[in-house]
Formats: structure tokens, sequence, C-alpha cells
């Protein structure tokens, strides 16, 4: 072990090798530098978008399970909704159109302000995703009015037709 100790400080006392692995290090330094530059942010976006959507699903389905929770006979709600499409954002626009001899023309760009982080466009609205189809299990869903209750009631919340909202019993 002690020989083996020995002929690695000697090998980087060498100025020959102390370069080689300096060289190495340094070459390996930047290489790991690019690459998490490239990766993780793709990674953090995709989580961040995600999690957004699963935070704003989530918080509607707390609400929904208030509110249906609320409704005589329907006790304890369980809530779970889909959803189809992804946020839109809506950005305001200058288009000019000009006509003459037969030729038709469009051109647009978006309406910009200097807002902290530079020139940012004017957002005219963001829709939400739509939600698809909604299932809700609760305790009262065995009683007809009950069921009939709650598939008006999220109905009306949603603006789902009858047939994109399914209501259970809780098992137990």
């Amino acid at each position: 072990m002690e020989i083996k100790i020995e002929q690695l400080k000697s090998k980087l006392l060498n100025p020959d090798s102390r370069l080689k692995l300096l060289l190495i290090i340094g070459v390996l330094s930047i290489a790991l530098i690019l690459l998490s530059e490239v990766k993780p942010n793709n990674n953090r976006a995709n989580y961040e978008e995600n999690n957004d959507y699963l935070s704003y699903v989530s918080q509607l389905e707390k609400k929904t399970e208030r509110v249906l929770s609320s409704i005589d006979g329907a006790g304890k709600c369980i809530v779970m909704l889909t959803i189809s499409d992804t946020a839109e954002s809506v950005y305001a626009k200058n288009t000019d159109e000009s006509g003459g001899n037969g030729n038709y023309s469009t051109s647009s760009e978006y309406v910009l302000y200097d807002g902290a982080d530079g020139d940012t466009p004017v957002l005219v609205k963001q829709n939400y995703p739509r939600i698809q189809g909604i299932v809700v299990v609760c305790q009262g869903a065995d009683n007809k009015l009950v069921r009939e209750s709650v598939i008006s009631s999220v109905s009306a919340l949603y603006d789902l037709p009858t047939n994109k909202i399914t209501v259970t019993k809780i098992k137990g």
C-alpha cells in the first residue's frame, strides 16, 4: 500500500503528469458545466408547467369537494377532474392590412411594453385548461335524488354535459 502511495506521489510531482492531470480535470469541468446548463432548464420548465396544472386541478377538485359535500345527503365526497387542453395565452397584436391592384397583404406584430425583464408582450387574456370529465365518489351516491343533485351541480359548475360526469358510491 505504501509503495502505491509513493508511486502516486512521484507521478503527481512529475511536471509532465501534473500538466496532463490539470488538462484532463479542466476539460471534464468544462464539459460538466456545459451539460448542467443544457439539461436542467428543460426539466425545470416542464416540472413548473406540470406543477402549475397539477396545482390548478387540485384546487378545483378541493373546491368542488367542499361544494358537493354540502349537498343534503351527499356526505363525504372525493372528486377527480381531467383536463383536455393546456393553458393558452392571447397577446395583443397590431395588424396592418393593405390591398390594391388585386394584391392583398397582412402583417402583424405583438404589442410590447417595457417591463422589468425587458420588452414584454401585452397579455389580453389567459384561457385556462378545459375540463374534460369529472368523477365524483360520495357516500350518498346510492340515493337517486342525491346522485341527480350532484350531477346537475357539477354540470352547472363546469358547463359540462351530464355524460361527462360520473357519480358513484364510496366503498365501505
